[in-house]
């Protein structure tokens, strides 16, 4: 007879937070440029060890509205969002990152931050 798989229990799991963006450009960007841009700013303004710490991860980029979700855990969303403002330029054209808002699910954070751009 086969066993279940152990599961973690909801209180040993670690806690996330997402963070809705909006990419301010010269032109506009695909999801991997983005993708790559979001850890190199971790990396350069966080180092190893605050990357390590504060696990950015991209969930999703729309090209089209240029807005994306990035996850992070808990406690460093602000060392993520003050990294992602730093960023000045992706592949040689200025950008920025706008911050839109901060939730603790994806639900809640596209219905409150991320309609208005057409996400459903």
């Amino acid at each position: 007879m086969r066993e279940k798989p152990k599961y973690l229990p909801p209180t040993l799991r670690e806690k996330h937070r997402y963070i809705a963006f909006q990419l301010i450009s010269e032109r506009s960007f695909r999801k991997e440029e983005v993708r790559k841009a979001v850890w190199e700013a971790s990396l350069s303004a966080l180092g190893v060890l605050g990357s390590a710490r504060a696990k950015p991860w991209f969930i999703k980029f729309d090209e089209k509205s240029q807005t994306g979700i990035v996850r992070v855990d808990r406690k460093h969303v602000e060392e993520l969002r003050f990294a992602l403002t730093l960023m000045t330029e992706i592949n040689g054209s200025r950008a920025i990152f706008r911050t839109l808002g901060v939730s603790g699910t994806i639900k809640r954070l596209k219905k409150k931050f991320l309609a208005k751009y057409g996400w459903r």
